[in-house]
């Protein structure tokens, strides 16, 4: 939008149109907007590339906005930026395969320093996947009252249209640290899907969080 400053015979500053004003130097200056080329409408090789990254991390972190609000959180205030783009930012150099596919075993989903999970593992049944680690307490910063956060991501469930879609199954405020053992509940797991999971702790006053921690693969 453009602001007429100085009645209808006068400059304008802002955008009208294909056109842009402002005053500079004394004078009411006005310039064409630059038009992408062609050229630049299809991208270059590596554009594409990195657009084609970006729609993939895009559709990988949707699901999962919540917990990478909590686990991001710290991370994101130090940084004067969402939680959302520190994770997106991170996992869009750390997180991809040179053949630019989610290498999901790099996937950070929480970072902080707060201690992560000790010798993590995780099983499955009908209720669900059972995960277990490690009691580190004491170990820095690590106290026995830190909460678990668990997440399992599954992207290839299909929607009522037959497309393709993600979902993710997680608990922000888990068991305490020093239980050892904690079930995140899978409703209606999908028969043959490969589900990825992650383990992360949170400290019990919200102000630490840990480096999340890939656990492994289930099939169902």
């Amino acid at each position: 939008m453009a602001v007429i400053t100085e009645g209808v015979n006068g400059g304008f500053t802002g955008k009208a149109g294909t056109v842009v004003g402002y005053y500079r130097m004394g004078k009411w200056v006005i310039r064409a907007l630059p038009r992408l080329s062609t050229k630049n409408k299809r991208g270059t090789k590596d554009q594409n590339a990195n657009r084609s990254k970006f729609t993939k991390m895009q559709h990988f972190l949707s699901p999962m906005i919540d917990f990478i609000r909590v686990g991001f959180n710290m991370e994101a205030r130090s940084k004067q930026m969402t939680a959302h783009n520190a994770a997106k930012s991170y996992n869009m150099l750390h997180a991809f395969t040179p053949e630019a596919e989610i290498d999901f075993s790099k996937v950070l989903l929480s970072s902080g320093s707060l201690p992560g999970a000790l010798n993590p593992t995780v099983e499955k049944d009908d209720m669900g996947l059972h995960f277990s680690w490690t009691n580190n307490s004491g170990e820095d910063l690590a106290e026995s009252r830190d909460q678990v956060m668990l997440l399992a991501y599954d992207d290839m469930l299909m929607d009522s249209n037959n497309k393709k879609k993600a979902d993710a199954y997680y608990l922000l405020s888990g068991a305490r640290r020093n239980t050892e053992m904690e079930t995140l509940e899978i409703a209606f797991p999908s028969k043959g899907n490969t589900l990825h999971t992650y383990i992360a702790f949170i400290s019990d006053d919200r102000q630490r969080v840990s480096m999340s921690t890939y656990v492994g693969e289930i099939v169902y």
